[in-house]
Protein backbone atom coordinates (compact mmCIF):
# COMPACT_ATOMS: atom_id res chain seq x y z
CA UNK A 1 0.00 0.00 0.00
CA UNK A 2 2.98 2.32 0.90
CA UNK A 3 4.69 1.71 -2.38
CA UNK A 4 1.38 2.21 -4.43
CA UNK A 5 0.46 5.59 -2.42
CA UNK A 6 4.48 6.68 -3.28
CA UNK A 7 4.03 5.88 -7.20
CA UNK A 8 0.56 7.49 -7.02
CA UNK A 9 2.30 10.90 -5.51
CA UNK A 10 5.57 10.86 -7.96
CA UNK A 11 2.91 10.49 -10.83
CA UNK A 12 1.28 12.97 -9.69
CA UNK A 13 4.46 15.49 -9.13
CA UNK A 14 5.71 14.20 -13.40
CA UNK A 15 1.92 15.56 -14.38
CA UNK A 16 2.57 19.30 -12.49
CA UNK A 17 6.02 19.26 -14.23
CA UNK A 18 4.78 18.06 -17.66
CA UNK A 19 1.77 20.18 -17.10
CA UNK A 20 4.35 23.09 -16.38
CA UNK A 21 6.15 22.25 -19.81
CA UNK A 22 2.99 22.46 -21.84
CA UNK A 23 2.15 25.27 -20.34
CA UNK A 24 5.82 27.07 -21.86
CA UNK A 25 5.47 25.17 -25.40
CA UNK A 26 1.96 26.50 -25.84
CA UNK A 27 3.14 29.91 -25.01
CA UNK A 28 5.21 29.73 -28.60
CA UNK A 29 2.39 29.04 -31.09
CA UNK A 30 1.30 33.48 -31.21
CA UNK A 31 4.71 33.93 -31.81
CA UNK A 32 5.69 31.39 -34.41
CA UNK A 33 2.51 31.42 -36.50
CA UNK A 34 2.94 35.07 -36.76
CA UNK A 35 5.39 34.90 -38.90
CA UNK A 36 3.48 32.02 -41.15
CA UNK A 37 0.51 33.47 -41.65
CA UNK A 38 1.06 35.86 -44.35
CA UNK A 39 2.27 32.63 -46.66
CA UNK A 40 -0.17 30.64 -45.38
CA UNK A 41 -3.36 29.87 -44.85
CA UNK A 42 -5.17 28.16 -41.81
CA UNK A 43 -6.27 25.24 -43.59
CA UNK A 44 -3.07 25.05 -44.91
CA UNK A 45 -0.80 25.51 -41.84
CA UNK A 46 -3.38 23.36 -40.18
CA UNK A 47 -2.76 20.48 -42.11
CA UNK A 48 1.10 21.09 -42.77
CA UNK A 49 1.59 21.56 -38.66
CA UNK A 50 -0.60 18.60 -38.02
CA UNK A 51 1.62 16.36 -40.39
CA UNK A 52 4.70 17.35 -39.53
CA UNK A 53 3.64 16.37 -35.39
CA UNK A 54 2.55 12.94 -36.95
CA UNK A 55 6.03 12.70 -38.07
CA UNK A 56 7.32 13.63 -35.27
CA UNK A 57 5.76 11.26 -33.03
CA UNK A 58 6.23 8.60 -35.59
CA UNK A 59 10.19 9.21 -35.57
CA UNK A 60 10.36 9.51 -31.75
CA UNK A 61 8.27 6.39 -30.54
CA UNK A 62 8.67 4.49 -33.91
CA UNK A 63 6.12 3.28 -36.33
CA UNK A 64 6.23 -0.41 -34.97
CA UNK A 65 5.97 0.24 -31.02
CA UNK A 66 3.01 2.67 -32.15
CA UNK A 67 1.26 -0.10 -34.48
CA UNK A 68 1.38 -2.58 -31.72
CA UNK A 69 -0.21 -0.45 -29.30
CA UNK A 70 -2.94 0.30 -32.15
CA UNK A 71 -3.28 -3.08 -32.26
CA UNK A 72 -4.08 -3.68 -28.64
CA UNK A 73 -6.50 -0.58 -28.79
CA UNK A 74 -10.49 -1.44 -28.99
CA UNK A 75 -12.11 0.14 -31.57
CA UNK A 76 -14.66 2.46 -29.47
CA UNK A 77 -11.23 4.19 -27.97
CA UNK A 78 -10.08 4.28 -31.47
CA UNK A 79 -13.14 6.07 -32.32
CA UNK A 80 -13.38 8.72 -29.73
CA UNK A 81 -9.45 9.49 -30.23
CA UNK A 82 -10.66 10.29 -33.83
CA UNK A 83 -13.99 12.45 -32.27
CA UNK A 84 -11.55 14.08 -30.03
CA UNK A 85 -9.07 14.80 -33.37
CA UNK A 86 -12.18 16.29 -35.34
CA UNK A 87 -12.91 18.56 -32.21
CA UNK A 88 -9.49 20.05 -31.23
CA UNK A 89 -7.45 19.51 -34.48
CA UNK A 90 -10.01 20.68 -36.18
CA UNK A 91 -13.27 22.52 -35.44
CA UNK A 92 -11.66 24.17 -32.72
CA UNK A 93 -8.43 25.96 -34.94
CA UNK A 94 -10.80 26.55 -37.48
CA UNK A 95 -13.17 28.67 -35.29
CA UNK A 96 -10.52 30.44 -33.83
CA UNK A 97 -8.85 31.50 -37.09
CA UNK A 98 -12.54 32.38 -37.86
CA UNK A 99 -12.74 34.51 -35.32
CA UNK A 100 -9.69 36.08 -35.08
CA UNK A 101 -10.24 37.83 -38.57
CA UNK A 102 -14.01 38.93 -36.71
CA UNK A 103 -12.99 40.72 -33.40
CA UNK A 104 -9.91 42.14 -32.03
CA UNK A 105 -6.91 40.38 -30.77
CA UNK A 106 -7.77 41.74 -27.03
CA UNK A 107 -11.44 39.76 -27.22
CA UNK A 108 -9.44 37.18 -29.13
CA UNK A 109 -6.89 36.79 -25.86
CA UNK A 110 -9.44 36.80 -23.11
CA UNK A 111 -12.02 34.40 -24.71
CA UNK A 112 -9.74 31.44 -25.66
CA UNK A 113 -9.47 31.06 -22.28
CA UNK A 114 -13.03 30.32 -21.73
CA UNK A 115 -11.95 26.54 -22.33
CA UNK A 116 -11.42 26.05 -18.55
CA UNK A 117 -14.93 26.86 -18.04
CA UNK A 118 -15.88 23.83 -20.02
CA UNK A 119 -12.79 21.45 -18.77
CA UNK A 120 -14.40 22.59 -15.24
CA UNK A 121 -17.85 22.17 -16.01
CA UNK A 122 -17.08 18.68 -17.66
CA UNK A 123 -14.73 17.82 -15.08
CA UNK A 124 -17.19 18.04 -12.32
CA UNK A 125 -20.18 16.68 -14.53
CA UNK A 126 -18.41 13.79 -16.02
CA UNK A 127 -15.28 13.03 -13.95
CA UNK A 128 -16.71 14.09 -10.39
CA UNK A 129 -13.95 15.91 -9.47
CA UNK A 130 -14.11 19.16 -7.28
CA UNK A 131 -12.35 21.85 -6.71
CA UNK A 132 -10.02 22.98 -3.14
CA UNK A 133 -10.44 26.03 -1.78
CA UNK A 134 -6.93 27.03 -2.81
CA UNK A 135 -7.45 26.25 -6.47
CA UNK A 136 -10.21 28.35 -6.72
CA UNK A 137 -8.51 31.51 -4.65
CA UNK A 138 -5.02 30.75 -6.86
CA UNK A 139 -7.48 30.38 -10.15
CA UNK A 140 -9.21 33.74 -9.50
CA UNK A 141 -5.90 35.72 -9.14
CA UNK A 142 -4.92 34.04 -12.44
CA UNK A 143 -7.89 35.61 -13.69
CA UNK A 144 -7.18 38.64 -12.43
CA UNK A 145 -3.47 39.10 -13.97
CA UNK A 146 -4.99 37.43 -17.42
CA UNK A 147 -7.04 40.49 -16.96
CA UNK A 148 -4.55 43.51 -15.90
CA UNK A 149 -2.29 42.01 -18.78
CA UNK A 150 -4.96 42.68 -21.68
CA UNK A 151 -7.09 45.51 -20.12
CA UNK A 152 -5.03 47.92 -18.75
CA UNK A 153 -2.87 49.30 -21.80
CA UNK A 154 -4.55 53.03 -22.29
CA UNK A 155 -4.34 51.86 -25.86
CA UNK A 156 -6.96 48.80 -25.66
CA UNK A 157 -10.67 49.51 -26.24
CA UNK A 158 -13.33 46.35 -25.91
CA UNK A 159 -16.11 46.12 -27.81
CA UNK A 160 -18.26 42.86 -28.72
CA UNK A 161 -17.79 41.38 -32.56
CA UNK A 162 -18.77 38.66 -34.98
CA UNK A 163 -15.91 36.80 -33.95
CA UNK A 164 -16.33 36.59 -30.52
CA UNK A 165 -18.87 33.84 -30.85
CA UNK A 166 -16.39 31.42 -33.04
CA UNK A 167 -13.78 31.93 -30.30
CA UNK A 168 -16.03 31.43 -27.43
CA UNK A 169 -17.61 28.28 -29.45
CA UNK A 170 -13.95 27.49 -30.36
CA UNK A 171 -12.27 27.28 -26.56
CA UNK A 172 -15.70 25.65 -25.35
CA UNK A 173 -15.03 22.63 -27.77
CA UNK A 174 -11.10 22.40 -27.00
CA UNK A 175 -12.21 22.11 -23.49
CA UNK A 176 -14.48 19.38 -24.15
CA UNK A 177 -12.28 17.45 -26.06
CA UNK A 178 -9.90 17.59 -23.01
CA UNK A 179 -12.40 16.23 -20.43
CA UNK A 180 -13.24 13.59 -23.15
CA UNK A 181 -9.85 12.06 -23.56
CA UNK A 182 -9.55 12.11 -19.45
CA UNK A 183 -12.63 10.46 -19.47
CA UNK A 184 -12.39 7.73 -22.19
CA UNK A 185 -8.50 7.82 -23.51
CA UNK A 186 -6.73 7.32 -19.99
CA UNK A 187 -5.99 3.66 -20.49
CA UNK A 188 -4.43 4.67 -24.24
CA UNK A 189 -0.81 5.16 -25.06
CA UNK A 190 -0.59 9.47 -24.66
CA UNK A 191 1.01 9.54 -28.15
CA UNK A 192 -0.99 7.17 -30.07
CA UNK A 193 -4.22 9.12 -29.19
CA UNK A 194 -1.96 12.19 -30.12
CA UNK A 195 -1.37 10.61 -33.49
CA UNK A 196 -5.14 9.34 -34.05
CA UNK A 197 -5.70 12.97 -33.45
CA UNK A 198 -3.35 13.97 -36.16
CA UNK A 199 -4.53 11.87 -38.82
CA UNK A 200 -8.21 12.97 -38.00
CA UNK A 201 -7.57 16.16 -38.29
CA UNK A 202 -5.84 16.33 -41.37
CA UNK A 203 -8.56 14.40 -43.12
CA UNK A 204 -11.25 16.53 -42.03
CA UNK A 205 -9.58 19.68 -43.02
CA UNK A 206 -8.35 18.17 -45.75
CA UNK A 207 -12.42 17.51 -46.86
CA UNK A 208 -12.99 21.06 -45.96
CA UNK A 209 -10.19 22.25 -48.27
CA UNK A 210 -11.70 20.49 -51.29
CA UNK A 211 -15.10 22.04 -50.53
CA UNK A 212 -13.56 25.83 -50.09
CA UNK A 213 -11.74 24.84 -53.04
CA UNK A 214 -8.32 25.74 -51.34
CA UNK A 215 -5.25 26.19 -53.09
CA UNK A 216 -3.09 23.67 -50.68
CA UNK A 217 -0.56 22.63 -53.87
CA UNK A 218 -0.07 25.90 -54.50
CA UNK A 219 0.18 27.67 -51.42
CA UNK A 220 2.58 24.62 -50.65
CA UNK A 221 4.82 25.36 -53.96
CA UNK A 222 4.99 28.92 -52.61
CA UNK A 223 5.98 28.87 -49.70
CA UNK A 224 9.45 30.54 -49.17
CA UNK A 225 12.35 28.17 -47.99
CA UNK A 226 13.59 30.80 -45.52
CA UNK A 227 10.49 30.26 -43.38
CA UNK A 228 10.64 26.15 -43.60
CA UNK A 229 12.83 26.55 -40.46
CA UNK A 230 10.48 28.33 -38.39
CA UNK A 231 7.51 26.01 -39.88
CA UNK A 232 9.20 23.21 -38.47
CA UNK A 233 9.92 24.86 -35.24
CA UNK A 234 6.01 25.94 -35.09
CA UNK A 235 5.26 22.16 -35.67
CA UNK A 236 8.15 20.67 -33.35
CA UNK A 237 7.46 23.31 -30.34
CA UNK A 238 3.99 24.88 -30.39
CA UNK A 239 2.26 21.00 -31.73
CA UNK A 240 4.77 18.09 -30.86
CA UNK A 241 6.06 18.81 -27.74
CA UNK A 242 3.09 21.08 -26.47
CA UNK A 243 0.39 18.52 -27.02
CA UNK A 244 2.56 15.62 -25.62
CA UNK A 245 3.47 17.33 -22.37
CA UNK A 246 -0.01 18.15 -22.36
CA UNK A 247 -1.58 14.48 -22.74
CA UNK A 248 1.36 13.18 -20.73
CA UNK A 249 0.25 15.94 -18.01
CA UNK A 250 -3.35 15.15 -18.38
CA UNK A 251 -3.06 11.24 -17.80
CA UNK A 252 -1.92 11.64 -14.72
CA UNK A 253 -3.00 14.90 -12.98
CA UNK A 254 -7.09 16.23 -12.62
CA UNK A 255 -8.39 17.69 -15.28
CA UNK A 256 -9.12 20.70 -13.63
CA UNK A 257 -5.51 21.14 -11.90
CA UNK A 258 -4.12 21.16 -15.53
CA UNK A 259 -6.51 23.25 -16.31
CA UNK A 260 -5.81 25.50 -13.68
CA UNK A 261 -2.20 25.66 -14.78
CA UNK A 262 -3.08 25.93 -18.58
CA UNK A 263 -4.91 29.32 -18.07
CA UNK A 264 -1.33 31.16 -17.60
CA UNK A 265 -0.67 30.63 -21.09
CA UNK A 266 -0.43 34.42 -21.28
CA UNK A 267 2.18 34.55 -18.65
CA UNK A 268 4.17 31.96 -21.01
CA UNK A 269 3.35 33.92 -24.68
CA UNK A 270 4.20 37.22 -23.32
CA UNK A 271 7.86 35.64 -22.63
CA UNK A 272 8.47 34.17 -26.19
CA UNK A 273 6.24 37.16 -27.95
CA UNK A 274 9.68 39.53 -26.32
CA UNK A 275 11.87 36.30 -27.10
CA UNK A 276 11.23 35.37 -30.57
CA UNK A 277 9.30 38.62 -32.23
CA UNK A 278 10.84 41.36 -29.42
CA UNK A 279 8.12 42.82 -28.46
CA UNK A 280 8.11 45.16 -26.01
CA UNK A 281 7.16 44.14 -22.37
CA UNK A 282 5.30 47.09 -20.23
CA UNK A 283 4.86 47.39 -16.84
CA UNK A 284 1.30 46.01 -16.71
CA UNK A 285 1.95 43.35 -17.79
CA UNK A 286 4.83 42.80 -15.15
CA UNK A 287 2.51 43.46 -12.73
CA UNK A 288 -0.23 40.87 -14.70
CA UNK A 289 2.26 38.30 -14.53
CA UNK A 290 3.41 38.45 -10.53
CA UNK A 291 -0.35 38.21 -10.44
CA UNK A 292 -0.41 34.98 -12.69
CA UNK A 293 2.50 33.72 -10.48
CA UNK A 294 1.12 34.03 -7.36
CA UNK A 295 -2.02 32.32 -8.11
CA UNK A 296 -0.81 29.66 -9.40
CA UNK A 297 1.77 29.21 -6.73
CA UNK A 298 -1.78 29.13 -4.67
CA UNK A 299 -3.64 26.73 -6.80
CA UNK A 300 -0.44 23.80 -5.69
CA UNK A 301 -1.02 24.73 -2.26
CA UNK A 302 -2.42 21.49 -0.51
CA UNK A 303 -3.61 20.84 3.20
CA UNK A 304 -0.57 19.13 3.61
CA UNK A 305 1.65 21.99 3.12
CA UNK A 306 0.21 24.32 5.48
CA UNK A 307 0.30 22.04 8.26
CA UNK A 308 3.32 20.86 7.38
CA UNK A 309 4.65 25.03 7.58
CA UNK A 310 2.34 25.58 10.96
CA UNK A 311 4.07 22.98 12.55
CA UNK A 312 7.34 24.13 11.74
CA UNK A 313 6.24 27.54 12.79
CA UNK A 314 7.55 28.84 16.07
CA UNK A 315 4.83 31.56 15.35
CA UNK A 316 2.10 29.25 15.20
CA UNK A 317 3.66 27.05 18.25
CA UNK A 318 3.61 30.26 20.74
CA UNK A 319 0.11 31.62 19.40
CA UNK A 320 -2.13 28.68 19.69
CA UNK A 321 -4.96 30.31 19.13
CA UNK A 322 -3.81 32.10 15.72
CA UNK A 323 -3.51 28.47 14.87
CA UNK A 324 -6.82 27.90 15.01
CA UNK A 325 -8.18 31.15 13.23
CA UNK A 326 -6.06 30.29 10.75
CA UNK A 327 -6.77 26.90 10.56
CA UNK A 328 -10.70 27.82 10.61
CA UNK A 329 -10.71 30.74 7.81
CA UNK A 330 -8.69 28.70 5.33
CA UNK A 331 -9.76 25.09 4.98
CA UNK A 332 -8.35 23.10 2.04
CA UNK A 333 -9.30 20.25 0.68
CA UNK A 334 -6.26 17.61 -0.15
CA UNK A 335 -5.26 17.37 -3.74
CA UNK A 336 -6.62 14.18 -5.84
CA UNK A 337 -3.58 11.96 -6.33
Amino acid sequence: MHMRSLYAKNQYHLGLVLGFGALLWNGTYNALAKGLTPYLSPISLLILSEALTAFFILMTFGLVPLFRELRKTDARSIRIAACVGLLNSAICPLLFFMGLTRTSAINASMLSSADILCVLIGARLLLKETLNRMQVLGGGIVLIGILVINLASPDVSVSVHLGDAFILVGAMISGLGSVLFKKYLSHVMPELAILIRNFAGIIAVAILGIFVQQSFAQEVAAFPLHKVFLLLAFAFFSRYLDLTFFYESLDRLPATTLSLIQIGTPLSGLFFAFLILGEQIHSYQVLGCVFILFGMMLEQTSERAFSSLRSHSALFHLAPGLSKSVDGNIAMLPKNV
